[in-house]
């Protein structure tokens, strides 16, 4: 099945194929255990959705509450302790139901007396696994939806904020962090973007056929262009793979990469509430030198590493409240203060990369109000990250048969850009998807 998708406003989507991925599972089961798991072994042909229909007269769909199990979800629907504890067992393999998640969406299937027959969760993007209650015993089955291929091509502008303007228009948040995560080596979001700058992606994703509760409606977003205009100046970028062992990066059209040594900001959608330099402590109340910059957002924003590195502290630092330090080459270390919390998996000797998502804003410690204190310490010197220079760090730009495959990659992209039609409003209010077969 192939599908073309316009997306009308301030998005195109064109071309599209669709994907499927064969079922496959294993049988296993533990022999003398009254409570054993049958795993069932399912066969789809290609592009076919597994469908489990077990006699019913009612299906729902619901979120586990704040606080709420999900046997206790088991127990409202005639489920027992054992059998409830069986569940948790046999499902171990896709996911630990003893963890889900406040929120997470759950399908229950009852037959004609209100008692449970069937459960499907969503264990990946695009993947249910089902179990049903069968004499007393559970059978596991997983299952695979259908999916598509969707280019998409996105134009706006910038308006309020950058992130706000790209969700208005349904560009994925996976998307828009991308790219503020790499225009942040050349933009300082916090002052150099104008509410009528414009900007403008290529990318493309997997996206379910048909929308399902049990799944998110996409992934595996690919962002082959970028540009933002910023006063007036394009920045234009294209990514590039110099090889399948290598990682990609963004370029600009002659070949010089994006990617500076450190971000400029290591956050998105913040504002710039205190500079470095000289100030009056707003807790202490005597003036004394601010190290670094202060950057006002909502709890729980993401901070990034500024650079690729390794995490020398990651606890509680006194006045810093939760506190992430990460070493860097050259001499440079980086200090982010009064986190909410840390990241999963962010300790000491962890190594990050730059863009890394390590913790989220908070008002921790010596805190008036939630904020990201970040501070740039050069060979034990702190210095001002908004001044500073590491170009000659920057990376040897693309050259000899890998700036020739480059080149061809740009081409290709613009061609895509030039056949592309972009219905393009400043207000960027509607948004209508046509597919065509």
């Amino acid at each position: 099945m192939i599908k073309n998708s316009i997306l009308i406003t301030a998005a195109l989507v064109v071309g599209g194929a669709c994907t499927s991925e064969k079922v496959s599972e294993t049988v296993s089961e533990r022999v003398g255990d009254p409570q054993r798991v049958v795993v069932e072994e399912v066969h789809t042909r290609p592009n076919e959705v597994v469908q489990h229909e077990p006699a019913q007269t009612a299906r729902e769909t619901i979120k586990l509450a704040a606080g709420e199990s999900l046997l206790g979800v088991l127990r409202r629907f005639g489920v027992s302790a054992a059998q409830g504890v069986a569940l948790v067992h046999n499902m171990k393999p896709w996911l630990d139901l003893n963890k889900l998640a406040t929120g997470k969406a759950i399908q229950v299937t009852q037959d004609e007396r209100g008692a449970l027959v069937a459960l499907s969760i969503g264990v990946r993007f695009a993947t249910i696994v089902t179990a049903t209650l069968e004499e007393g015993r559970w059978k596991i089955t997983e299952s695979t939806l259908e999916t598509e291929l969707v280019n998409k091509h996105v134009k706006g502008i910038v308006g309020r904020s950058l992130y706000s303007s790209a969700v208005d228009v349904g560009v994925e948040v996976e998307v828009i962090q991308k790219a503020i995560t790499v225009l942040s080596h050349r933009v300082d979001f916090q002052r150099a973007l104008q509410d009528t700058d414009v900007f403008e992606v290529l990318y493309q994703s997997t996206e379910l056929h048909e929308l399902n509760p049990l799944s998110k409606k996409s992934a595996n977003h690919d962002v082959a262009f970028i540009k933002l205009t910023v006063s007036g100046r394009e920045h234009v970028l294209y990514y590039y793979e110099e090889d399948l062992q290598s990682q990609g990066q963004f370029y600009y059209a002659d070949g010089r990469s994006v990617q500076n040594f450190l971000l400029k900001t290591p956050l998105n959608g913040a504002r710039l509430s205190s500079r470095f330099g000289h100030r009056k402590h707003p807790i202490l109340g005597y003036t004394r030198l601010h190290k670094g910059l202060d950057f006002g957002a909502a709890v729980g924003t993401p901070i990034f590493a500024a650079g690729d590195g390794k995490v020398i502290k990651a606890n509680w630092g006194g006045s810093f409240g939760n506190r992430v330090l990460i070493e860097h080459a050259n001499g440079y270390r980086s200090l982010y203060a009064h986190l909410q919390s840390f990241a999963k998996g962010i300790k000491s000797g962890q190594l990050v990369s730059q863009g890394d998502v390590i913790g989220y804003l908070g008002s921790t410690g010596l805190s008036q109000a939630p904020h990201l204190h970040y501070e740039l310490h050069k060979n034990g010197r702190a210095i001002n990250p908004l001044t500073l220079n590491t170009s000659n760090f920057d990376s040897e730009p693309l050259s000899g048969p890998n700036l020739t495959a480059f080149l061809q990659t740009v081409a290709r992209v613009e061609a895509q850009l030039k056949s592309s039609t972009i219905s393009y409003q400043s207000k960027l209010a509607l948004n209508h998807v046509l597919k065509e077969n």
